[in-house]
């Protein structure tokens, strides 16, 4: 039984590329853990090429520097931004808690750290980052991001309490304004519904892949106990213990194949429900900055109405740019849409086919493991 590799499932993310060229292609191989902090080593090469130009370390909280380089750097109006992958837990108590759920709370097995899971991750953030057609060529921010040894030197960032509420006020005032533009009207709702089944569709398979693990669990235990049993020597014992022993080999079959199983799945479909939950808060999020300068404008030419004379240029210069930053994020955002609905297409269409033969190929395997454990036993002299 083979797991797919890793090059097989970059299938199923697959970038709709224009005439647009980045900058540079990032792989990152692995990741190193530093006392609690996990150091992500990342290889840049030049675009289309096997050239090295340099490997860097970077963390997690490098990312965000540079998600918030990339948004206060460039006018984000209309863009969807690549979300950024969730932050890995490196302390004990984080492993025991994922050990638990994903093997049951009864077991005394510490699951070894998924680091590749992170690598993935991380890596696809960056390639989405460089293939951007705006954020792409940001040279600055990603040569100092990529190509500097040391990382830039970052700002903590936080959000305080009123930060927090400032902006669920903000939201819940323009988020249910009405839009002018049925298009955009339609994909905000769209936005809205298919967030939740994303959410929901990527929930519920990462709860099936936590039952397979433990299907496999039981599986082993279930072999372990089969093989262990050979206490009694006489005649009877000895050939009971021998069709054990070959049902325990049976056992262990099934419990390879449904790890092979897990993995596959991890790497196909988990992975890819997971970017697309995410990206879909990013989608709502650019659709609230085009609403919210919608409101903007409309405020703008309401209170140009009601100008007095003395304050009527003022009140008109306002209007022109809140009306022409207003369509220039609209035209954006078209655009942004069409290539987020491609991209989705063609990730699924590979993620879903890949998904499919994996599933085959391994129930393949494991149906003639089983097969020559079942002509084993029969031919076995009892």
């Amino acid at each position: 039984m083979e797991e797919v590799t890793e090059s097989e499932a970059a299938q199923n993310n697959i970038t709709v590329n224009g005439p647009f060229q980045p900058l540079f292609s990032v792989k990152v191989p692995d990741a190193v853990k530093n006392g609690e902090i996990l150091q992500f080593n990342i290889k840049v090469f030049k675009p289309d090429t096997d050239e090295l130009i340099c490997t860097v370390s970077r963390q997690y909280e490098d990312l965000e520097w540079l998600q918030h380089c990339l948004m206060t750097e460039n006018n984000i109006n209309g863009i969807i931004l690549p979300p950024l992958p969730a932050k890995p837990e490196t302390d004990a108590k984080a492993a025991e808690k994922n050990t638990k759920k994903q093997l049951g709370s009864s077991t005394n097995v510490l699951m070894a750290d998924e680091f590749h899971v992170h690598c993935h991750s991380v890596e696809k953030y960056l390639v989405l980052v460089l293939e951007h057609e705006v954020l792409g060529k940001d040279k600055e921010t990603l040569n100092n991001f990529l190509c500097q040894q040391e990382p830039p030197i970052r700002a903590k960032l936080k959000r305080g309490i009123m930060s927090r509420l400032s902006s669920a006020v903000e939201e819940a005032r323009k988020g249910q304004h009405r839009d002018i533009d049925e298009y955009f009207h339609k994909q905000r709702e769209w936005s809205t519904e298919y967030s939740k089944a994303a959410k929901e569709a990527s929930q519920n398979f990462n709860r099936m892949l936590i039952a397979q693990m433990r299907l496999a669990g039981c599986y082993g235990h279930f072999a372990t106990t089969m093989s262990a049993m050979d206490v009694y020597r006489d005649a009877t014992s000895v050939q009971i213990n021998m069709l054990l022993s070959k049902t325990a080999e049976g056992m262990e079959d099934s419990k390879r194949g449904m790890e092979v199983l897990c993995v596959n799945d991890e790497k196909t479909l988990a992975r890819l429900l997971d970017l697309y939950d995410r990206y879909m808060d990013s989608v709502k999020e650019m659709l609230f900055r085009r609403t919210s300068l919608l409101v903007t404008y409309e405020d703008a030419t309401k209170t140009l109405e009601k100008a007095k004379p003395a304050k009527k240029a003022a009140a008109e210069d306002a209007m022109t740019s809140s009306k022409k930053a207003y369509e220039e994020c609209t035209a954006v955002a078209k655009k942004e849409l069409k290539s987020f609905m491609q991209q989705r297409i063609i990730s699924f269409e590979g993620g879903l086919s890949l998904f499919a033969e994996s599933q085959i190929k391994t129930a393949r395997d494991t149906y003639t493991l089983l097969v020559r454990t079942l002509k084993a036993v029969k031919e076995m002299d009892i």
